[in-house]
């Protein structure tokens, strides 16, 4: 992602961050509570037992993390895989968790088969057959569904908004008011959600990136097509400023269209900090507080969704190395499942304030 690199984050947040670092609470307004959970990988949720109890004890929603992925359930053309979405679907009924769906179409993730897709009409008859059949499987479990994943271009050009992927190449930029239009007829009671990354930071490439995605929900709209919101992935760079204007706006714009937000991917990406762990946990817990302030002075969130709920298990590590031997800390507890600073901000937003 492209950002202005500072050395602090904004400072909107401030006296809330120090306040949630310091155990207490801020002076604010009143503020309804916020819904928190965890993408959950079925491997480690099959392998590590203090996992599942943390999810348990600490999640309102649960999101398969790669299980509803095209990639985990059409191994091939002819069948479905749906044992390791099933199992984390029924252990968030079972402890009464709300359920997030991510996600039913997406540019990558995808077996090799899909990839070698060729013509329209296969690519729309896949599409369609796919979203039908994992929708209705669990209509009535599945309350809300990231329906497309990451379709807006890295950095959009004029005329070019969304990335060149086999849906781009096959179906056009129609290829998301099929999806749309094939889960609102499946499950009409579903809330459909457009799932997309970098609208937090400053820069022209971000600032297209909140517009596309602006339009492309007024298109919806405007063709009678269901849209309930916008996940905001919010993977964010510590050593990027938080653009709260921008945020703010984006938020409050989308609520003049009749939608709203949820935050759907939150870690922190801390590779360019330095060692020192509480330093790092304190930048960490600081920027969350900022970006999430940002956020809710434009509009309540559904909900505030990490992507992974421990240090111990993140895709942060492999895919942002340290240059150091110190270990990534994106999330809000630590290897040890012991919470961190970031948790106890989480905490504030969960249970609301008065």
């Amino acid at each position: 992602m492209t950002g202005l690199s500072r050395r602090d984050a904004l400072t909107g947040a401030a006296g809330l961050a120090a306040a949630a670092l310091a155990g207490g609470a801020a002076a604010a307004p009143s503020r309804a509570p916020i819904p928190y959970g965890s993408a959950a990988q079925i491997q480690t949720f099959r392998a590590d037992p203090r996992y599942r109890d943390a999810l348990k004890r600490l999640c309102d929603v649960i999101v398969p993390m790669n299980d509803l992925k095209w990639e985990a359930l059409r191994h091939d053309r002819a069948r479905f895989d749906f044992s390791g979405a099933d199992e984390l679907v029924d252990f968030a009924l079972k402890n009464g968790q709300a359920l997030r769906g991510h996600a039913l179409l997406w540019g990558m993730a995808l077996p090799p088969w899909a990839k070698e897709m060729a013509s329209r009409a296969e690519a729309e008859r896949e599409l369609t057959r796919h979203i039908e059949t994992v929708v209705d499987r669990y209509k009535g479990k599945i309350a809300t569904w990231d329906v497309v994943n990451e379709v807006i271009a890295f950095d959009p050009k004029p005329g070019e908004p969304y990335r060149d992927t086999i849906w781009q190449r096959l179906l056009g930029p129609g290829h998301v008011e099929i999806a749309f239009r094939t889960a609102a007829r499946v499950d009409p009671q579903a809330r459909l959600v457009l799932n997309d990354f970098n609208f937090e930071e400053a820069g022209p490439g971000v600032a297209a990136r909140r517009k596309i995605a602006l339009e492309t929900v007024r298109r919806l709209k405007d063709k009678g097509i269901p849209i309930h919101g916008v996940g905001m992935q919010a993977h964010l760079y510590a050593e990027n400023a938080i653009d709260s204007d921008g945020v703010r706006s984006f938020v409050a714009d989308l609520g003049k269209l009749g939608v709203d937000v949820e935050i759907t991917e939150l870690d922190v990406i801390d590779w360019k900090l330095p060692a020192d762990t509480a330093a790092r946990d304190r930048t960490a817990a600081s920027l969350v507080s900022t970006y999430l302030e940002a956020v809710v002075s434009g509009g309540q969130p559904k909900a505030i969704v990490t992507w992974g709920l421990t240090d111990r298990y993140s895709w942060v590590h492999d895919t942002f190395p340290r240059k150091d031997s110190a270990k990534a800390r994106p999330l809000p507890l630590d290897e040890d499942y012991r919470p961190k600073p970031m948790m106890r901000v989480l905490d504030q937003y969960r249970r609301g304030r008065s």
